[in-house]
């Protein structure tokens, strides 16, 4: 069981690629601030907004590749709960959602780098970025090996500082499919290694929403993603259920992750709770 949550959580970590989304006010924990030396377009698309209701403008459009930021030194930083710790969490599938008033117990923060300041950047060649998260200011961890194209996000793997065999997955896993509308669904199934373990993963994505989320960082129009994650390992399957809120030109802007083997879709404690709280 505690091997699976800690490949669930790097597995939405990695999703956090800026987290962008996973960035922006983003995923399982990203945040950005100052110049992102993106489009002006990008820019616009992903700001501050004032609507409110289940249906604006932007309802009629998608979250398209270029709205994905995946350049090196773009960070977000995230408020979380306590690494391990239950958090309470109230939301619901429609939205709107605002995720302002859960105490920040804990600070998680994604930044892209090149791949080659990564650990183990051999065993990833085919990816163009790796995302570097640290809890707490400290120096990161984990690195997450992620590229983009015009229709997919792709994740490859992880590795971490300190000399942990890294993880590898037996083929590249989407993390997003674009353009992504609500109704947009997609399954994965792949085999992750690490040493001498193996686990089969499979990631069931669908796009429920489009509203307005508010976070520390602002409010913005996102798309709600839900993804049901199961890993058999040894004979035993663990299922957990992740919700990550994309907002354009930033990335993942919150994220909740269910403990293991949540029954209900929407349930009102978590494994994990991010919300964005800055981004550059």
């Amino acid at each position: 069981m505690k091997k699976f949550i800690r490949i669930f959580i790097s597995l939405a970590a990695a999703m956090l690629l800026l987290p962008a989304a996973a960035i922006a006010p983003a995923g399982c924990g990203e945040s950005r601030h100052g110049d992102t030396g993106q489009d002006p377009t990008v820019a616009q698309a992903g700001a501050q907004v004032n609507t409110s209701g289940a249906t604006t403008a932007a309802a009629t459009e998608a979250f398209n590749a270029v709205d994905l930021p995946i350049t090196p030194g773009h960070q977000v930083v995230y408020d979380s709960n306590s690494p391990g710790s239950a958090v309470s969490v109230s939301f619901d599938l429609k939205g709107p959602w605002k995720f302002t008033g859960t105490p920040a117990q804990s600070t998680l923060s994604v930044t892209l780098m090149a791949t080659g300041q990564s650990p183990d950047a051999s065993q990833f060649g085919d990816a163009s970025v790796s995302s570097g998260t640290s809890w707490n200011s400290a120096a990161a961890s984990e690195y997450n090996f992620q590229s983009r194209d015009d229709s997919t996000w792709y994740s490859y793997g992880r590795s971490f500082a300190g000399g942990s065999p890294s993880v590898t997955y037996s083929s590249r896993s989407r993390a997003l499919i674009f353009p992504m509308t609500v109704g947009t669904a997609w399954v994965d199934t792949y085999t992750e290694r690490k040493g001498g373990s193996l686990s089969d993963v499979t990631a069931e994505n669908r796009v429920i929403a489009l509203n307005e989320l508010t976070v520390p960082a602002g409010t913005f129009n996102a798309w709600l993603l839900q993804t049901k994650v199961s890993s058999r390992s040894a004979g035993a399957t663990t299922t957990m259920i992740d919700y990550s809120w994309f907002v354009p030109g930033i990335g993942r802007a919150a994220e909740i992750i269910s403990k293991p083997d949540e029954r209900s879709d929407v349930f009102s404690t978590a494994r994990a709770f991010y919300r964005l709280k800055s981004y550059k």
